[in-house]
């Protein structure tokens, strides 16, 4: 059977089609299936019940991550616990506290002396508690109510009462039902902790109104409307693509009302324990703060990827539209910035200048408007400082035309015995209108590079840093378009182009970082281990420390990516953190 090349590329084509149509299915339906698993999860999370719906603050895990990721992240958050330098470090910052604080320190001391050795997921086990448990923390009023999942009842209250023995702190024990609490009086406020069956309970209440909150706190009354009855909650998670591993937020319209004695309910209720009375304020001032609040409602935060060897996390200052739709126009496309790399360490900044300086001045004169008759908005403080803008943002500059820059450091080679650079591969690029004349500027810090002629053809040119600094690494310099580049290291002009030439972001950030933390550590924990050796005392204890966070981070995380920017929900940090 012969086949024509018309029929072999028609069925080429056809297998391409197929599998790529596959290829997208398949991720399509893992996708849909993490959203259905988040959904339901936080439908089934009964905790939500407890939850005022109304309650200014929640943070839900109602999911178990992986316990492998557990495992690692346990193990990188553990270092500074093990080797007893975080109690060190509480001993001397609670060393000049009252007679309350010192109590405090020595309560806390006790429970990280409990946990030395037991950061572990069998360490934990021993004391009843899972490594992965699902948890809820929120506010009644603003005072904080947390719920734990724990695996032995006996166990969490034999490690409690080992806390209370080390500590010298005897609390009063009672019972409610199948509930044990221990009671801590804290002048106006009353500390909980109570072990159930299945949950550890800690709570903070007014003393004056412990008695109606109490079984609130407890889950033996459930408040009039929760969120489990709303679905608020899981509306929230979904609409924002969270996975119920560890999401939440902080309300700040409701937090605004406790502020200014405008809250009802169990938020009124707590303020009113507490003998708070808001500072009385104009009609005209509390209009203007609901307003502003209005312009920025709420923080929220969750897990928006999670596997065994990667998490990513969502943060957002939630705004109103017109203040996202100005977000998004401040940053600008610059390249590398926001840009996967595999370099050691890379940073950089996009910036639109004119955006950044004409939205600063709309906000203050939307100050200035909604602000009016308002005893806290000083009007002339104000006007000085719309007419600081313009000076900060000047014509000179904001005519530069620069948009930003990137730095990538691809290796750096350290001398263990002084610490200095022996080879650096490192390049920076600059994104501007003019290039050329942002590099003439230079000159102003040397003869040599003002006498320098780089060419807008992309074509290198060496930089005579030596002239300025005897240490100072080969060096180069190319222009090309609205991109100068400088390139660091004998082997920099091979680099020039790719350099030119690196790609922006589909969604250009304020900011990024991203570090690999291994390749940071082999070249910085040498020299600092040699260090170490050659200091005494606290120092040397300090930097030990420091060295022996660096080398559990290298055994635990791969490459770390961290940006800012502005999307249609507002001011955005994501963080993706890639392990071992």
């Amino acid at each position: 059977m012969k086949l024509s090349y018309g029929k072999m590329n028609k069925y080429l084509l056809a297998g391409v089609l197929a599998v790529g149509v596959a290829g997208c299915s398949d991720s399509d339906k893992a996708e849909k299936a993490e959203k259905a698993a988040a959904e339901e999860a936080v439908a089934e999370f009964n905790l939500l019940a407890l939850v005022p719906v109304d309650s200014p603050y929640v943070f839900a895990s109602s999911r178990k991550l992986p316990l492998e990721l557990s495992e690692k992240l346990l193990k990188a958050s553990a270092v500074n616990l093990e080797d007893g330098s975080l109690r060190a470090e509480l001993a001397v910052s609670g060393a000049d506290t009252d007679e309350a604080g010192q109590d405090m320190v020595k309560l806390v001391d006790a429970f990280l002396a409990e946990l030395e050795g037991k950061m572990s997921a069998k360490g934990l086990e021993s004391l009843g508690l899972p490594i992965n448990g699902r948890s809820l923390i929120y506010g009644l009023g603003m005072l904080p109510v947390a719920w734990v999942e724990i695996l032995d009842a006996g166990k969490v209250e034999a490690f409690l009462s080992r806390v209370e023995e080390r500590s010298g702190m005897q609390a009063e024990k009672l019972t409610r039902g199948d509930i044990s609490y221990r009671r801590f009086e804290l002048d106006k406020l009353v500390g909980i902790l109570a072990v159930g069956k299945e949950h550890l309970i800690m709570a903070v209440l007014p003393a004056k109104s412990e008695a109606e909150m109490l079984p609130l706190a407890l889950g033996e009354t459930k408040p009039e409307k929760s969120l489990a009855d709303t679905g608020a909650f899981k509306a929230f998670s979904s609409k924002r693509k969270f996975l119920g591993y560890g999401d939440g937020y902080l309300d700040l319209v409701r937090m605004a009302e406790m502020a200014l004695g405008e809250s009802q309910g169990i938020n009124a209720q707590v303020l009113q324990g507490l003998g708070v009375s808001p500072k009385e304020l104009s009609a005209a001032c509390h209009g203007f703060i609901k307003t502003t609040v209005q312009s920025v409602p709420m923080i929220s935060f969750g897990f928006t990827e999670v596997t065994d060897r990667k998490y990513a996390i969502r943060a957002t200052l939630e705004t109103s539209p017109g203040v996202a739709a100005w977000l998004q126009k401040m940053s600008a496309p610059v390249p590398g910035v926001g840009v996967p790399n595999d370099g050691m360490v890379s940073f950089g900044v996009g910036f639109d200048l004119p955006q950044i300086r004409d939205g600063i001045k709309a906000m203050l004169r939307n100050f200035l408007e909604t602000g009016k008759g308002c005893e806290l908005v000083n009007e002339e403080e104000l006007a000085q400082a719309m007419q600081g803008v313009d000076v900060a943002f000047n014509p000179m500059l904001v005519g530069m035309g620069i948009r930003g820059f990137s730095v990538t450091v691809n290796n750096i080679e350290v001398d263990t015995q002084t610490m200095t650079p022996k080879t650096v591969d490192a390049q920076v690029l600059l994104a501007a209108t003019d290039p050329k004349s942002m590099f003439s500027m230079a000159g102003m810090l040397s003869p040599q590079l003002a006498q320098l002629d780089i060419p807008t053809d992309g074509t290198p040119v060496r930089v005579p840093l030596e002239s300025m600094s005897p240490v100072a690494p080969p060096t180069f310099a190319a222009i090309k378009g609205e991109t100068l580049a400088l390139i660091v290291g004998d082997t920099a002009p091979d680099g020039i182009d790719q350099a030119l030439s690196a790609p922006v972001a589909d969604a250009p950030p304020f900011f990024s970082m991203s570090y690999d933390a291994n390749k940071l550590f082999q070249t910085i924990g040498p020299p600092m281990k040699n260090m170490v050796q050659s200091m005494q005392g606290e120092e040397a204890a300090d930097l030990q420390a420091a060295y022996q966070s660096m080398e559990t981070a290298a055994e635990v995380y791969g490459k770390i990516d961290f940006r800012m920017l502005g999307t249609e929900r507002g001011f955005e940090i994501d963080t993706v953190v890639n392990l071992k």
